[in-house]
Order: C-alpha cells, then sequence, then structure tokens
C-alpha cells in the first residue's frame, strides 16, 4: 500500500497543531484521521494540489484500532459497493487516495475555523458538539417521505 500524503498547503498549520505549547494533536496522523473524519461527515473530499513525497506517512503510523475499517467504510461510502473489500492494490490505493482527499478538505475546514477562533481546543469541542448534535437530532417527517 503506498504512502499517505497531505497537501503542503497545510504544514504550517499541521505544525501548529502537532508541536509547540499548544499541540491539539500528538501526532501528525491523528490530526489527519481526524480531518479525514471530519470531511467524510461533510461528504466531501477536495484533491491535493501539490505534494512533497518526502513527507508522505507511511500507513502503519496510523495505529488506532479502527483505522483499516475506517477506510473501508469510507470506501463503502463512497462507491456504494464492496469492491473496495478486496485486498487488490488498486483497491487499496482508492481507499487511501479517497481519504487524503477527505483530510485534506478537512483540514481547509478546520484551518478557516481555527483561524477565526480564539482557543484551538475549544474549536474542537465546538466542531465535535456540532457532530453530536447533528447525529442526535430527531428528523423531519417531510424529509423522510
Amino acid at each position: 500500500m503506498r504512502r499517505i500524503q497531505r497537501d503542503t498547503c497545510h504544514e504550517d498549520f499541521i505544525k501548529s497543531l502537532t508541536s509547540g505549547e499548544q499541540a491539539v494533536f500528538r501526532d501528525i496522523w491523528r490530526l489527519l484521521l481526524f480531518a479525514g473524519a471530519l470531511g467524510s461527515r461533510e461528504g466531501r473530499g477536495q484533491p491535493l494540489e501539490s505534494i512533497d513525497s518526502g513527507k508522505a506517512i507511511p500507513e502503519n503510523y496510523f495505529s488506532a484500532a479502527g483505522w483499516r475499517g475506517f477506510l473501508y467504510l469510507i470506501g463503502v461510502a463512497d462507491t456504494r459497493d464492496s469492491e473496495c473489500l478486496r485486498g487488490t492494490e488498486e483497491a487499496q490505493n482508492d481507499l487511501i487516495k479517497a481519504f487524503e482527499e477527505y483530510a485534506n478538505h478537512g483540514l481547509h475546514v478546520l484551518s478557516e475555523r481555527m483561524n477565526s477562533a480564539t482557543s484551538p481546543f475549544d474549536e474542537l469541542i465546538s466542531i465535535l458538539l456540532e457532530s453530536r448534535t447533528a447525529q442526535t437530532a430527531t428528523p423531519d417527517v417531510d424529509d423522510l417521505i
């Protein structure tokens, strides 16, 4: 499986969230996973425009227990088919590409929101609360018909 890449336009933002006293994420892969989930939640991916292959992360760095499941979930949700679950190299590369694009969009959203926020921690909490509120909201009956 190929390495996971990110758009170079996010490098300063990524550094600000993963290093120093104000670090919100301990590792870049954790930030990318959060950004990928955010992009996926919004149903939007954004192709990478510029990459530095030297900054690509090996897939095995993503040590979250549900990492592989998250990739498969993205693939099934995007394609509405289980072909991505096959172990072919092409299917695996398609999963990584979809993740990279969701993470790229998520990083753009995070950057916009955090640049106008007073505290990165407070803004992350707001994003999480919005997600929770969206999940527990009662659907409108007219939308179901």
